[in-house]
Parts: C-alpha cells; structure tokens; sequence
C-alpha cells in the first residue's frame, strides 16, 4: 500500500497547522493530503466493507498488506458468507465451506483468474479502492463537501468531478465513473466511505467501511491457506495467456530460458515459446525427430502432460532425482527443481542421451 505522494498537497498539510474546527473546517487540499499521507504510511490495513453494486449487496471483510497479500472473508448474501479468498502473492485460493471445495492458482496465472457468477468475482477489487482515489488526486483537485458523523466519528467529504472519465468503476460490468465522493476519518484519515457517479448521475457503486485499521502488524499466516482434510481441491480457471514465441536461440536465451548445453548429434534448435514465471518449451530437430525441453512452474493441483508409463528413478550426476519413462515410441527423462517441473521428451533417443540433456541444462 505505497504510493507516491502529491507533493504540494503534503507541503500543504504539514505548513496549515492545526486542522480546522467545525466552524473552520480544513481544505480540500489539506484533507487530501492527510488521506494520501496515510495510505503512503500504511503497512496493512484491514476494515468491514459494506459493497452496494446496481442490485448486488456484498459485505466483506477486508486484510490487507499489499496488492498481492490479501484477505477476504465474505459475510453477505448468505450464500456466500463463510466462503474467504487468500493470496500471499504466489498462490490464490478460494474456499468455499458450504460446498467444501478450495479452487486454488499459483505464479503468472493469478492475473488471468476469473470467475463467473453468482461469485461475484468484481467485489475482490475492494482491495484496490484506496489506490484508486489516491491516483485520482494525484492528477484531478477535490472538492470539499462537508463533514458527516460516522459511527461516532467526524467523516470529511470530498468529491472530484469531470467530464471526462476519472476511472472504470471495479464492478462486474466496468461502467465508467465521472464523479465520486469520498468519506474521510478526521482522525485517522482512512476510508470511511465511497461513491462512484456515471455520465447521468447515476449512482454505480458505494462502500461503507467498519472500523478501518491501520498499522496493526497483521501476521503472514493470515495470508496463508491450507485446504482442510476432505476438501476437494481444483484449479482456479484462467483466461488464456498468450506467450513469447521464440525464433531463435539468442531470443531464448534473452528471455532467461535454460538452453541446454549438449544436445544429440544432428540436432538443433527449431523454436519455443515462453511465458515469465510460468513456463518455457524449446523444441530441437534433426529433420526427422524432435527434442522437446519443456520447464514449467510446478503446480501440485494441476495435472501436467506427462509421458504414460512405468517410471525408472535415475539420478543424475549433480543429484537431481529423476524420472525415465519410454513408451509409445517416446522417451521421456523428467524431475523436479527449485519450485518448477522439468521434462525432456525425445523420439527413441535412449534414457542416456536424455540424461546428458538433462545434465546440461542451466549448465
């Protein structure tokens, strides 16, 4: 939760002295600056927030340290409540008690996740409001609406207006907002409310915060997750990411792929394709067969393709602990190293010559 400051605000807010009174209430530019301050200083944060989208009401409860480490633990409609989503920036899960199922994605895919409904899949972007208003302020002047009581607190009110669109409100359908209005604690100077206007007027989105907290040292475990026993554990669906293609071995190697440094007599490196973070497949020729050098995160709830067969354990020389399957007219010498999967898989080449490949890779 870092941002970068708007410099004249925060010149702004530490040169005015002690805030107004009622009778003397702060600037716009004061109250944005306060707020901006704030999220900057933020090292987690964590609030009850109440979502109205069109005709979806969701509440939920919001943990939170950055964009990538995140908790959600729904609390309405009923048929959601109990179910938690929980990232730590490697591996998402979405655990649902009622149906006892945890789908769950891991690496680059996380951006690719998606769900359709009745999940609504758009409310997990509570997280990011925050950031939202921030950028807004950073490029548009606010202005001052008033104050409100809020649960005991003096809530100040901004609102940014333009005829331009602002932002696309984090909703299912993406609608475009040209107005909002902010509801700031005076004290604290974090979210206690949120509105989002369309072209008309319309209201699209509003969000009322609980006891919104800061800096309160929430621990790692809380973005953590173990199925529990008996849950039916699947991959989260993703939308389909297009990789890098890979022409030819100087792209291979710009790319960071682990080009193997022996390859059988005759061949050499036709094409591969290469996502970051998730995988990279190089495919090697003689003309007549192919030499397939796949790499790929490794997902323990994701069936991978692998050649059928009785496995051989065989190690290798630098103490990999490998795998040997021949079938189907394929040899196939695979292992696992550092968090990723590795296969290498040839047309008849015999387990040696694949260990030779596989001993050079990286090398």
């Amino acid at each position: 939760m870092k941002y970068v400051a708007i410099g004249i605000l925060l010149v702004i807010a530490c040169t005015a002295g002690c805030l107004g009174t009622a009778a003397d209430p702060p600037s716009a530019d004061e109250i944005a600056a306060r707020f901006i301050s704030a999220e900057e200083q933020a090292t987690d944060f964590s609030a009850t927030v109440a979502i109205t989208a069109g005709s979806e009401n969701v509440t939920v409860r919001l943990f939170q340290k950055d964009s990538e480490n995140y908790r959600l633990e729904f609390l309405k409609p009923a048929d959601l409540a109990g179910t938690v989503v929980v990232s730590n920036g490697t591996r998402k899960w979405r655990y649902d008690p009622a149906t006892q199922t945890a789908l769950t994605v891991a690496g680059p895919y996380i951006m690719a996740a998606f769900s359709g409904p009745p999940y609504p899949g758009w409310a997990e972007e509570v997280r990011g409001y925050a950031e939202m208003v921030v950028e807004s302020l950073a490029e548009q002047n606010a202005s001052y609406r008033g104050s409100e009581t809020i649960g005991g607190r003096t809530a100040y009110i901004l609102e940014v207006t333009d005829d331009a669109k602002l932002f696309e409100a984090p909703t299912r359908y993406r609608e475009a907002v040209y107005r909002y209005r902010a509801w700031i604690d005076g004290e604290t100077w974090l979210f206690l409310g949120l509105e989002m206007y369309g072209k008309d007027g319309n209201l699209i989105l509003s969000a009322e915060y609980t006891d919104p907290s800061a800096n309160t040292a929430l621990p790692d475990n809380l973005f953590a997750f173990d199925p529990p026993a008996g849950v039916e554990v699947r991959p989260m669906p993703t939308a389909a990411i297009t990789p890098l293609f890979l022409s030819s071995i100087d792209g291979a190697r710009r790319c960071g792929a682990e080009m193997p440094s022996y390859l059988p007599e005759g061949y050499a490196f036709a094409d591969g394709v290469h996502l970051p973070g998730g995988y990279t497949v190089l495919r090697f020729t003689d003309g007549s067969n192919d030499l397939e050098v796949d790499e790929r995160l490794h997902d323990p709830y994701r069936e991978e393709a692998v050649l059928a067969g009785t496995p051989e354990p065989v190690l290798l020389a630098d103490g990999r602990e490998a795998e040997y399957v021949s079938a189907d007219g394929k040899d196939q010498l695979r292992w696992l190293d550092a968090g990723y999967s590795y296969r290498i898989t040839g047309g008849m080449l015999g387990k040696d010559e694949l260990v030779r490949v596989a001993e050079s890779v990286g090398v």
